[in-house]
């Protein structure tokens, strides 16, 4: 969870709001009525209950204990005495009673002229028991006991094990040598020269991380059992599987089921959700594009996302569900986003939650390097005039959604005019760029330099390289510079049209500010024009053009000297 670092009214009111969840829970008073008021015959066993809160949100992610609240109301107990002697005795006494010890972070906040005390449990990478061995975690509706089969997840996500190198105790053989060979010849496919091919099988096994010695004896890995484990061994692990569900739009439905060999239960979903692909047509003049419903790029990447990525020791499965009805696809890996990935940096920050298994995907061609992936599936997707996916955190899981349909088929003939005119593929940054003008007709630079998605840093090359291209031009100056697609990228009499309006609008503001200039000041001329437009020297043509139009209709010129001719308003010039 995030730090917080300062506690405010503001901040406050923030939690209050959400009410007791995951990460907060409400007092009206401690339950240790003798330090804060109320004397109690015996205060241990309400020390025990609060270690018992402190443990809980702990082994989640931390969490904030609110003391002084109504938890009916919400309101602020008038009651409560802030005391700072009992307040550190109630923290000692809560490290006595947890274990490993959880120390507490006392917080002061005054809200409505009372002082209430904020205990903050910080984040933490062990797991906690109270003194008398309850392992605890927090859910929205309180506290509960961690079951036997979540201790391996809870210490995965806590950074405590990496599920992909934790060892198994498999009776008998447990590797399969017929897997072990095609791993190998994938390799050799990919890089007859890599080194992994000199290794014995003992050294390649080690090498991968597919064995790991404990205890005297050469124990699998999960990675090794998922790469070459025999069936005996996959059946240490009943929830790596892929269940793909085409729901029809006739309200029937075909399920498939995938599971055992990671690199079995790819290709044969892959082959499947492949053969499924459906293309349309699309005519640009003497270009024709054909685009898929689905793209093999797209969908190979979010199944090897979904495999190499998911957190391997929830008792979930994969699932892959395509709704012909609502034009959609979408795949749901059990596990969160890893640790400082979310739903907003997806694309830039990679963390991978299984290592060892990505390293040999990678190897072996099903993956490339960190974050390629993402990068491959927004490049396909925006060339072809899709949307962009549309990513969902739950608690449990990871969805990531896409759909069959174009929303840009501009972005598709741009794309086409760009590979056709340079001989080269439009880069993602470019493609971004292109994509949000394209679609809202008219960017201004300050939102493009706040778009999550483009690289502010490469951005001005960007769109230099797409003007002198004459993919797009700018409009207005400064703070007001936007972009729009050139004259010569509008083929149609509505985006003839869409453009003629957009550089007619900015026309009329700049004569707009003109005519205010010579109502307040009487009269200007070019440098006075172009320093009221923000325009730079160069722009004294583009200003005297402008006069020029305006000439007759709404100014007058009074005194003509060289190129600096000095302008009334019309009113003001026929009045003298």
């Amino acid at each position: 969870m995030k730090k917080y670092t300062k506690i405010s009214v503001q901040w406050f009111y923030s939690l209050l709001e959400r009410g007791e969840c995951d990460i907060v829970d409400f007092k009206e008073q401690l339950e240790d009525k003798k330090v804060f008021g109320k004397s109690l015959r015996n205060s241990a066993p309400k020390y025990d209950e609060m270690a018992r809160d402190v443990v809980a949100f702990a082994n989640l992610k931390g969490g904030f204990l609110f003391v002084g609240i109504v938890d009916e109301t919400k309101d602020v107990n008038e009651t409560f005495v802030y005391d700072d002697k009992k307040i550190f005795e109630l923290i000692k006494q809560i490290q006595d009673r947890t274990t490993p010890t959880i120390t507490l972070i006392p917080h002061r906040i005054r809200v409505n002229g009372s002082d209430l005390l904020v205990l903050e449990i910080p984040f933490s990478t062990q797991m906690h028991r109270t003194s008398k061995g309850e392992y605890l975690i927090r859910n929205n509706d309180g506290n509960r006991p961690i079951e036997p089969h979540e201790i391996a997840t809870i210490q995965s996500e806590k950074g405590l094990i990496v599920y992909d190198q934790k060892s198994w105790d498999v009776s008998g053989e447990w590797m399969d040598e017929g897997r072990l060979q095609t791993l190998r010849r994938m390799i050799e496919t990919i890089n007859n020269e890599s080194p992994y091919l000199d290794k014995t099988d003992a050294d390649l096994l080690d090498s991968f991380g597919m064995v790991k010695e404990e205890d005297g004896r050469i124990k699998p890995t999960t990675t090794g059992i998922l790469f070459v484990g025999n069936n005996k061994a996959l059946r240490e692990l009943p929830y790596y599987e892929v269940k793909y569900i085409h729901y029809f739009a006739d309200g029937t439905y075909k399920p498939y089921e995938y599971k055992g060999n990671i690199i079995e239960v790819a290709r044969d979903c892959f082959t499947q959700l492949k053969a499924e692909i459906r293309q349309r047509e699309y005519i640009f003049g003497l270009f024709r594009e054909y685009v898929e419903d689905y793209s093999e790029i797209v969908i190979r990447e979010l199944l090897i996302n979904a495999l190499a990525h998911r957190d391997i020791s929830r008792q979930q499965i994969i699932e892959i569900r395509k709704y012909d009805d609502g034009g959609y696809l979408e795949f749901e890996s059990p596990g969160q986003f890893p640790e400082g990935v979310t739903v907003e940096n997806y694309l830039r920050k990679t963390n991978p939650r299984n290592p060892n298994v990505m390293d040999i995907l990678r190897e072996v061609g099903l993956a490339e390097k960190a974050g390629s992936g993402f990068d491959k599936i927004f490049t396909d997707l925006l060339k072809k005039g899709k949307p962009l996916p549309e990513p969902e955190e739950t608690d449990t899981s990871v969805v990531f959604r896409i759909k069959a349909e174009v929303s840009s088929e501009k972005l598709i003939e741009l794309s086409l005019l760009y590979e056709n005119q340079t001989g080269k593929s439009l880069k993602l940054d470019q493609l971004f760029v292109l994509s949000e003008i394209a679609r809202r007709g008219k960017v201004k630079l300050s939102e493009l330099m706040e778009s999550p998605n483009i690289s502010s840093y490469r951005l001005h090359t960007i769109l230099d390289n797409l003007q002198d291209l004459e993919f797009i031009e700018p409009t207005g100056k400064t703070s007001g510079l936007s972009y729009i697609l050139h004259i010569t990228k509008r083929k149609s009499t509505v985006d003839k049209v869409d453009y003629v309006m957009q550089k007619k609008q900015e026309k009329a503001r700049q004569k707009e500010a003109i005519l205010r200039y010579i109502d307040e000041i009487g009269k200007i001329n070019n440098p006075e024009a172009r320093a009221l437009l923000k325009l730079q020297d160069k722009d004294a043509a583009l200003v005297s053009k402008l006069f020029r139009s305006m000439l007759g209709k709404e100014i007058m010129i009074v005194e003509k000297k060289g190129n600096n001719n000095i302008y009334y308003g019309r009113s003001d010039f026929l009045s003298k």
